[in-house]
């Protein structure tokens, strides 16, 4: 059985919690780093049949929200560098240095 991206929205309000009204095509960044993040297998093949995996490449590469390893996680799958991802660039590497 297949789900859409506003049956997501309906049913995992947990994940939106914060948020008022979800639209899925304005909102749609939002929506995928919390699935991403927290979501499930099936609820990711939502969302990329939805947006498409150039939308979900981009949202891994310029996330502010995302984790490490969830960034880590779905470079690998999505065959992008580390470091071309924010997460991993050298910019947010350089931050932590103490000299």
């Amino acid at each position: 059985m297949k789900i859409s991206v506003q049956g997501i929205i309906d049913s995992r309000k947990k994940l939106f919690w914060d948020k008022g009204p979800l639209d899925p095509d304005e909102d749609k960044f939002v929506i995928v780093e919390r699935i991403l993040e927290f979501g499930t297998e099936r609820e990711f093949q939502a969302v990329i049949s939805c947006y498409g995996e150039a939308f979900i490449s981009d949202v891994v590469r310029n996330s502010r929200n995302l984790s490490p390893k969830t960034v880590n996680y779905f470079s690998l799958l999505l065959d992008i560098p580390r470091e071309a991802t924010r997460c991993f660039s050298d910019a947010s590497l350089r931050i932590w240095q103490p000299f």
